[in-house]
């Protein structure tokens, strides 16, 4: 959404329409090269981690990016014009950190987690559930961000954010670290029938 929306966002914090696309294409090329930060680091901090703190790196960019925006818009409404500048700079620096961070976790780890989860014998199954579940995603929230920008402006920006909060639970309880397990591992971590991470690594000991 913030990716698809880019130049939404970065009008919303008071840049003109060719600015706006200038700084999208600008803030895309910071977030192909973000994305080799996990070559480095996936193997080193896990998966859980390498979530963890990009959960909590996008919810930060997009609550602080949404409150600039807000201050932008006020500041350019009472005819502030410096400030509605300096505000601007400041949200557009919030997506860019977002869309970094995002390139650097939460892009590579959905796309690596399900290939190291399945069974082997539902493997291929498991990753084509996981890339139909992916495109339904971006389906409807490309669809939705038009209107949720239409009805809300900079609130959906803190409707991202506070998304990124709830993931960090879940990932805590659902999602058990695979990092420097063998897939035949991965079967044992998985023989437990509740989904809970806890039972799942105490029956991957025992």
């Amino acid at each position: 959404g913030v990716t698809v929306y880019a130049p939404t966002i970065f009008r919303m914090a008071g840049f003109d329409a060719v600015k706006s696309q200038w700084i999208s294409g600008l803030n895309n090329v910071f977030y192909m090269f973000a994305t080799l930060v996990c070559v480095f680091t996936l193997d080193r901090i896990g998966r859980r981690w390498t979530l963890y703190w990009g959960a909590v790196g996008q919810g930060v960019a997009m609550f602080l990016a949404g409150a600039f925006a807000r201050l932008g818009k006020a500041a350019t409404a009472s005819g502030d014009l410096d400030k509605a500048s300096s505000y601007g700079a400041a949200a557009a620096s919030f997506v860019f950190i977002f869309t970094s961070v995002f390139g650097a976790t939460w892009l590579t780890v959905p796309w690596l987690y399900p290939a190291e989860i399945f069974p082997l014998q539902v493997r291929a199954k498991g990753n084509a559930w996981g890339v139909f579940g992916w495109s339904i995603g971006n389906g409807w929230l490309t669809l939705l961000c038009p209107v949720m920008f239409s009805a809300i402006g900079e609130n959906t920006l803190h409707s991202f954010g506070a998304c990124n909060n709830l993931a960090i639970p879940i990932i805590w309880a659902l999602y058990p670290e695979s990092n420097q397990r063998t897939l035949e591992e991965m079967d044992l971590l998985f023989a437990d029938p509740t989904p809970w991470v806890w039972n799942a690594e105490k029956t991957f000991r025992r």
